[in-house]
């Protein structure tokens, strides 16, 4: 029998796409649990029987692919993050750009013998990052990779780094400066991000596995439960007028990540009584967009 709290995923970036490389140091990656899995396409023959049966099936396709799921602490997954905005960390500054990384990504599961399930090609394409009153902060990294095989063996000469111990962050004590120009005062209870990069598998005719993964539009949008206690958001809304958005998760003056998104606007917000004995709530959503004098829709500056 297989024990999920013995699970563990480490991961290494890739110098070629889909190729692991040669004696890996793998690095070991906290997470609250994860949907990996290969996944594999067949299609029915079309034959007709008189005894109406299915006379064959072929395997057309595989595919490969899930979630990370996660509690937020810093320092944990900026090589996720990279891969996330296809940028590079440039003096602790993070902006979505073009470069595409890809990983190894290596999950083992403890039993009689270990399991090793190699996911190589992964790439990051998307991210769900939660933020609650009361809560930590949690979030979801969807991965999308080429191939997945299964081992009984580690890669010769791989080694495990341990990760780090930083605490998890929680939306209390860890989340400040908050900002919305045009906004007013904005009191939040909740604040989600979704920031995808619209990967699609690229099939080719040849071999059952994808060439690669393409590449689509980066989005992000957002969805936020703030108190009605001032009408700016809704003026913000009703008179289509651009918009920004910073808060900050982490310490106070280090271990901290600054979350800017320079251009955006406001595609709903419905402030609605539910019942008695509750607070208004203005339920809002938002979608950024490019912004020229940061030459990216999302930056993300990290204090260490």
């Amino acid at each position: 029998m297989t024990d999920s709290s013995q699970t563990r995923l480490a991961y290494i970036a890739e110098v070629t796409p889909g190729v692991t490389p040669a004696t890996p140091a793998f690095k070991k990656l906290r997470m609250t649990g994860e949907s990996l899995a290969p996944s594999l396409q067949y299609t029915s023959s079309n034959e007709i029987r008189a005894d109406r049966n299915v006379a064959d099936m072929t395997r057309v396709g595989q595919e490969a692919g899930g979630d990370i799921n996660f509690e937020l602490s810093y320092g944990t997954f900026d090589d996720f993050l990279e891969a996330l905005m296809f940028g590079t960390w440039t003096t602790n500054v993070l902006k979505n750009g073009v470069t595409k990384k890809t990983f190894t990504i290596e999950e083992t599961f403890a039993a009689l013998a270990n399991q090793f399930h190699r996911y190589t090609g992964s790439m990051v394409n998307s991210l769900s990052l939660s933020m609650r009153a009361k809560e930590v902060v949690t979030g979801s990294f969807n991965i999308m990779s080429q191939n997945m095989t299964q081992t009984q063996a580690i890669v010769t000469g791989a080694t495990y780094v341990e990760p780090n111990s930083n605490p998890v962050l929680n939306a209390a004590n860890n989340f400040a400066a908050l900002a919305m120009t045009g906004g007013g005062t904005v009191q939040l209870m909740s604040l989600s991000l979704n920031i995808s990069n619209n990967l699609e598998q690229q099939p080719v005719m040849g071999q059952v596995a994808s060439k690669g993964i393409r590449a689509g539009q980066f989005m992000v949008t957002g969805e936020a439960e703030a108190y009605f206690d001032t009408p700016e958001l809704m003026d913000l809304y009703l008179g289509d007028t651009p918009s920004d958005l910073t808060f900050s998760l982490g310490g106070a003056s280090s271990l901290k990540y600054t979350f800017f998104i320079p251009k955006l606007k406001l595609t709903a917000n419905s402030p609605t009584a539910d019942g008695n004995n509750q607070d208004v709530m203005q339920k809002i959503s938002f979608q950024a967009y490019f912004d020229a004098t940061t030459a990216a829709q999302l930056r993300i500056t990290r204090t260490p």
